[in-house]
């Protein structure tokens, strides 16, 4: 039987939050950015970031430095779609690349002493990055992953180039994904981080006791439809549901919910023909954009650790900023905290040039 990979720690800084606890109370009593939201901590901020999130998923899940024999076996993969963006601006030195990354996280965290990986695929870069890592784990390539992904790129160069494609909402609209009156997203910084450990399904519940989820099923695809555009039949996503749902039952989907003109009717859509089980109560539809924003290369794995925390917390986080739910056939979008048992949820990610990314968590 090939190891499952379970999630035992998370870690977060947000721009509600340093930490994963600080920024699910603040989600929880329906904060949010006004603005776009960069982080403090000076040009290299993605290294800070990165290191902070990786040292509380670290310590959130109680690995010590070595366990017997595994010396080699505890990896490292990073999603990034632009790394130290504003110091390879400045300065850029001849080995400053998006490895810079991984390389702020290993040296910080020595137990990381197995494979190390950066993973780059726009904002679909922190899904692709915990995909990879579960790969290795099924592979037996490594036994313990720390996931991380981090975005620091609130800088004017992004920002007018967002600006320019038609994707940011007007002065003091924000962000408002799966709403009818939406008008783009709001950029943002954050890094994620996740801790997985390779686990058997034995049928003893004590190996999953203290683990947040296990990742039951993800799938990667390409929507070649245009550099910056997605196709609005949405078939690759369609594709990616459909093996990943498989026609089961679904309690909470995370979606990409940019809060832009094309992307969240194609997202609602496809929702609503394939996450809905006959005999089961409708799912909820959430995006974390509104509050958050969107965090570009962090923002998949970010949805990770927030579902993580509504499984373990038994609450749906509200859509804050969604003043007119879009309509749906069967989906329901919660503008208040809900309480709801969470037992699999789905997350979504999208990115430029159309790396896309599905992945389904289940409760242990």
């Amino acid at each position: 039987m090939s190891p499952v990979p379970v999630i035992t720690g998370l870690g977060l800084t947000t721009p509600l939050g340093q930490n994963a606890e600080q920024t699910w109370d603040a989600l929880l009593a329906g904060r949010f950015i006004t603005n776009h939201a960069r982080l403090s901590g000076g040009a290299d901020r993605a290294h800070a970031i990165a290191q902070r999130a990786a040292g509380e998923a670290i310590a959130d899940s109680t690995w010590d430095h070595r366990r017997g024999g595994d010396a080699g076996r505890t990896a490292l993969v990073v999603g990034t779609s632009k790394g130290a963006i504003e110091t390879w601006m400045a300065a850029p030195p001849a080995d400053l690349n998006l490895a810079s990354v991984a390389l702020a996280v290993r040296e910080r965290l020595p137990l990381l002493d197995g494979p190390c990986i950066t993973v780059s695929s726009a904002c679909a870069s922190g899904l692709h990055a915990l995909i990879r890592a579960c790969m290795m784990i099924s592979g037996g390539e490594a036994d313990r992953v720390l996931v991380v992904a981090a975005e620091a790129s609130v800088h004017p160069l992004f920002l007018g180039s967002f600006k320019r494609l038609g994707v940011l909402p007007k002065e003091g609209v924000g962000c408002r994904p799966f709403s009818e009156d939406r008008d783009g997203f709001l950029m943002s910084e954050a890094a994620a981080a996740v801790s997985l450990e390779a686990t058997e399904l034995s049928g003893d519940e004590s190996a999953l006791r203290n683990a947040y989820a296990r990742v039951e099923r993800f799938a990667m695809g390409g929507d070649a439809t245009h550099m910056t555009g997605s196709d609005p039949a949405g078939a690759t996503l369609r594709y990616l549901l459909k093996h990943v749902v498989a026609a089961r039952p679904v309690d909470l989907i995370h979606g990409h919910g940019t809060g832009t003109a094309i992307n969240d009717p194609v997202e609602l859509a496809a929702f609503d023909d394939l996450c809905v089980a006959p005999d089961h109560p409708s799912p909820v539809a959430y995006s974390h954009k509104g509050a958050l924003g969107h965090s570009l290369g962090a923002s998949g794995l970010v949805s990770i650790a927030l579902n993580c925390m509504m499984h373990r917390h038994g609450i749906a986080l509200p859509n804050v900023q969604t003043r007119r739910p879009m309509p749906t056939r069967v989906m329901h979008i919660n503008q208040q905290p809900l309480e709801r048992l969470i037992r699999r949820s789905i997350a979504t990610a999208a990115g430029f040039g159309g790396p896309t990314a599905v992945v389904s968590l289940v409760s242990p």
